[in-house]
């Protein structure tokens, strides 16, 4: 008796994976335009933050590893096992620094050329996050020093792109006072003399 085999249909897993969905356009450029601001403070706020964790992380290690030297001791494969993983963590930091710095450049040109187009729409932007963080720094627990920081600055921001007053005319020189000349006097006119009356 034959044993019928069924035929396996094997399916193909590599299928690709569905496509994320298209990024939809903010609902104006004033939006837009806030949006890039939020995140170029946001990359140089943590630009910084990962440039002064990478500074400090080389002294921290060191210290580290001189304590557990003293405390447990250690061999040489013990030594170059904790420094290949500390090099590769420093790798790890300073790639991400430098992507942060380099997302925050790029917001920061973005940001530039908005305010060069559109000023109209950059300064009603820069109002709306000043309007925000002022709300936000009158709750319980706010950072009011940084908000501050962040609200002069966005301040001085917004009064760049105001179109500057036209200076005022320079003043006009004095006038030298005018010399009053006298007219020229003419000879009175005498009454006529009578003639003499001389002899014939």
């Amino acid at each position: 008796m034959k044993v019928r085999r069924r035929r396996v249909t094997r399916r193909y897993r590599g299928a690709a994976s569905p496509s994320p969905p298209p990024i939809l356009p903010p609902p104006d450029l004033a939006t837009e335009i806030e949006q890039s601001v939020e995140a170029r403070d946001r990359l140089e706020a943590l630009a910084a933050h990962a440039a002064a964790e990478r500074d400090k992380s080389k002294p921290d290690f060191l210290r580290l590893f001189a304590s557990e030297m003293r405390s447990i001791g250690t061999d040489s494969n013990n030594a170059v096992e904790r420094l290949a993983a500390w090099q590769a963590q420093d790798a790890r930091a300073a790639q991400r620094s430098d992507a942060l710095c380099q997302l925050s450049e790029m917001f920061k040109e973005r940001v530039d050329q908005f305010k060069l187009n559109s000023k109209g729409e950059a300064e009603v932007a820069l109002r709306r996050i000043i309007g925000r963080l002022t709300v936000e720094r009158e709750k319980p627990g706010a950072d009011k020093n940084t908000i501050n920081k962040r609200i002069e600055r966005l301040l001085a921001e917004q009064e760049s792109l105001r179109p500057a007053s036209p200076p005022a005319p320079p003043p006009a020189p004095p006038r030298p006072p005018k010399e009053i000349t006298t007219p020229p006097q003419r000879p009175a006119k005498g009454k006529p003399q009578p003639r003499e009356r001389g002899g014939i």
